[in-house]
């Protein structure tokens, strides 16, 4: 769900034509596990351009870090999701240094 603060850059023709280029550059193929994203009747199904620098209400007026190319990543559903640590059923996936999984814990929980 975007934030306030970017709900409209999410919503804009621009935003939308600029996803969609850059998913096609990618061939539709997530960035981290390489994975085709499945189509269905022809079209992609759940893939994500992620920003690599999240966007802030200090940056969400530059547009080398919104539509940069150099700041995107395709992503699958389950890779976005894992990328900010979050699991459908509100556990929380916890990564040490190399980024290796070591352990889920609920969502509301400081660990």
């Amino acid at each position: 769900m975007a934030r306030e603060f970017s709900k409209k850059i999410y919503e804009s023709r621009r935003w939308r034509k600029c996803a969609k280029a850059f998913a096609e550059s990618k061939l539709y193929v997530c960035e981290r596990c390489h994975n085709a994203i499945p189509h269905k009747d022809g079209r992609p199904q759940r893939f994500i351009v992620h920003h690599i620098q999240p966007l802030t209400p200090d940056n969400v007026a530059d547009d080398s870090i919104v539509y940069g190319w150099d700041n995107l990543m395709l992503l699958c559903q389950e890779c976005h999701n894992a990328i900010h640590g979050r699991h459908d059923d509100g556990r929380r996936i916890v990564f040490d240094d190399d980024g290796n999984v070591v352990g889920v814990v609920d969502a509301d929980r400081e660990d």
